[in-house]
């Protein structure tokens, strides 16, 4: 099976555009026909072949955004509960969506279901589209016949995500508006104004005060190096982006944002969290603990972290330790967080505990968000406000200094 796009007219002589599932461009020809819909032209779509329109939609190997993989799981669950087949429901969704890279993989997916694939071998295909951690948990569900309750619980898991990641996103706009706003203030100024006042102050005569001479030291820089300025800045983030991708610079990175005050504790609780959350969703699901384990590792994009979790996954599959102690051997993890854990094992209600935890570390994570977000506000107004101060002060020394000599 592929995916055709085809230009036809209906049966009113309109024109329209579509896609549709075929064998063959003879079959979609056939398929269109029986609808009374007169094609004028079928071209032939695959994942890796692109038109203008498409370079210029996907510069790299497709993917979902979280939003996206929370639509499609509720999508996908709400047909699956109205009785519709895995082939069918799948065509109802590529008929809705837009992404024409979504289409085809969608479509490809579709065509090896009806081959009789598996869902989740299907979906394994496409691990950019699809997360270890869906194919895993759809593999579950097409085994214990509880698919569409594992559906829904992957759109539950993926528009929590979102909603997490839309409250991080929102807590930084502010701030990160204030300090470009702040600095295009103070490059104009130092820029623009100061050069104009300058040889009102060399005209004086006299000594200027300290501040008043670095004011203008840095206009001078400023103004006569401004594009060795932009060069060394382009260079410095192009040469750090670059180490960053290394596995050095990335080790470099996951240690320091540990380090980082303030910023680590919150650092630490999302990864937690994430990993708290997807642990409990796949336990929920009836994963294997070995597997969701690894799984639920991955999520954490902290290779401090990662590595910490290969010890305890190997202390759990290999020794037979207990999650909880296996945790509590790395410093990494929480004492309170390895003794609900400990609670749950002991109770069999280990996939609840861990929800429990995710929903915590959630809060926490708001709270922490926010507090800072409103203690930033002031802050950034302080040292703008100190910036401005600086360079008025450095104008009206002068000024005072050639009142007191004239006097």
């Amino acid at each position: 099976m592929a995916l055709y796009t085809y230009r036809a007219l209906n049966s009113a002589g309109k024109s329209e555009r579509g896609t549709l599932n075929a064998g063959t461009e003879k079959e979609a020809r056939q398929i269109l026909q029986s609808r009374n819909i007169f094609p004028l032209e079928i071209r032939a779509s695959s994942p890796f072949s692109f038109n203008l329109q498409n370079l210029l939609s996907f510069s790299r190997e497709p993917s979902l955004s979280t939003q996206d993989l929370a639509v499609f799981s509720r999508q996908f669950a709400t047909l699956l509960e109205a009785t519709i087949p895995y082939d069918t429901a799948l065509d109802m969704i590529i008929q809705q969506t837009e992404d024409m890279m979504l289409k085809t993989v969608l479509a490809d997916v579709k065509g090896k279901v009806v081959e009789g694939a598996y869902l989740a071998d299907s979906m394994r295909a496409y691990p950019r589209v699809f997360p270890a951690m869906v194919v895993n948990m759809v593999r579950s569900g097409e085994a214990s016949g509880r698919l569409t309750t594992i559906m829904h619980s992957l759109a539950d898991y993926y528009e929590n995500a979102s909603r997490l990641k839309s409250k991080l996103t929102s807590a930084m706009v502010y701030p990160i508006f204030m300090m470009f706003f702040g600095s295009g203030v103070a490059a104009f100024m130092l820029t623009y104004i100061i050069p104009k006042i300058t040889d009102l102050f060399e005209n004086f005569g006299v000594q200027l005060p300290l501040p008043t001479r670095i004011l203008i030291g840095l206009s001078d820089i400023l103004t006569g190096f401004w594009w060795l300025i932009i060069l060394l800045i382009g260079l410095s983030i192009w040469g750090i982006i670059k180490y960053l991708r290394t596995e050095q610079g990335q080790l470099w990175k996951d240690r320091l944002e540990l380090r980082i005050p303030l910023w680590k504790n919150l650092r630490r609780m999302m990864i937690l969290q994430r990993f708290s959350q997807t642990l409990a969703t796949m336990l929920q699901s009836g994963v294997d603990l070995n597997d969701a384990l690894a799984v639920s590792a991955q999520v954490m994009e902290n290779k401090i972290y990662l590595e910490a979790m290969e010890h305890v996954i190997f202390n759990v599959q290999n020794k037979g330790l207990p999650l909880s102690v296996a945790l509590q051997r790395e410093t990494l993890f929480p004492s309170d967080m390895c003794q609900m854990i400990a609670i749950g094992e002991e109770t069999a209600k280990l996939d609840a505990m861990l929800e429990t935890m995710a929903r915590r570390y959630s809060r926490e994570i708001t709270v922490i968000t926010d507090s800072a977000t409103a203690l930033l506000e002031p802050v950034m107004i302080l040292v703008m406000g100190a910036g401005v101060g600086f360079i008025v002060v450095s104008i009206l020394l002068p000024l005072l200094q050639l009142n007191q000599l004239v006097k």
